[in-house]
């Protein structure tokens, strides 16, 4: 399996404070990687970097090849265009916009053409049964329903080389999480590389390698099926700031 992305020294400091301290890690495309740690540690924060949403670390990410020292906005702009697609916890919906609307923007952004964009947004709605949701606000909508929406959005991106979910099950029933199970091993299987910041034991179970975060001093910890990574951690912050980065951020005026 061809290697995604690597990280070399990926070093993370928000507010004063380290979050992460020189890791080193692979994402191989076919693969999942569990990201986890306690509430607060950094994993939100490295999720984002990782998928150079977060720009500001020390280290090297490389992703397709390219390092990150190396790669100008509109790199990083098309990236996010065509091969990484995040799906946040904070789901960054616009409360006043309709289901439909969202998704029509996310397809948008994404730079789907026009023509395509109906049924392209006709497609994720029955794939994540929400369908019937389509001209409903999404400030109305309950919070399985919103995950619903953000993982619709998730999916409009074809072919995704590096798919990076942010806690895509918490909080979430059974039905809706083996909705994202299920999506996860598509993306497996179309040779992506996934990336799933995660409390949750069963993703945790299904993950080819595991980072755990450590509060602390970034002493090693045992690696499931293999090896566990630690790395050094403290406080969780800023990162959800950085809305206008997601692949599927609802802010401007639609194109439709």
């Amino acid at each position: 399996m061809a290697d995604t992305l690597t990280a070399t020294g990926l070093t993370i400091t928000r507010g004063g404070r380290l979050l992460v301290d020189g890791l080193d890690l692979t994402l191989a495309g076919g693969t999942v990687t569990a990201l986890t740690g306690p509430n607060g540690c950094g994993k939100t924060t490295t999720a984002w970097c990782l998928g150079l949403y977060d720009l500001d670390f020390t280290g090297t990410v490389t992703f397709n090849g390219l390092p990150s020292s190396q790669m100008s906005q509109r790199d990083v702009r098309r990236a996010h265009r065509t091969t990484i697609v995040l799906q946040p916890q904070d789901l960054l919906l616009e409360d006043s916009w309709t289901v439909a609307r969202t998704l029509r923007h996310a397809a948008w952004a994404l730079g789907l053409p026009r023509r395509q964009r109906r049924g392209r947004v006709a497609d994720v709605l029955a794939r994540t049964r929400i369908s019937r949701l389509a001209r409903t606000r999404t400030g109305l909508l309950s919070g399985g329903e919103r995950m619903r929406v953000a993982l619709a959005r998730t999916l409009l991106m074809a072919g995704p080389r590096l798919v990076v979910l942010d806690e895509p099950t918490a909080g979430a029933d059974e039905e809706l999480t083996e909705m994202v199970t299920g999506f996860l091993e598509e993306w497996v299987s179309s040779g992506a590389a996934v990336l799933v910041a995660t409390h949750d034991p069963g993703l945790v179970e299904r993950a080819e390698e595991h980072i755990s975060l450590l509060t602390g001093t970034g002493e090693e910890a045992e690696r499931a099926g293999g090896n566990e990574q630690g790395a050094g951690t403290g406080n969780e912050q800023g990162a959800a700031e950085e809305t206008e980065r997601a692949g599927g951020n609802e802010q401007g005026a639609a194109g439709d």
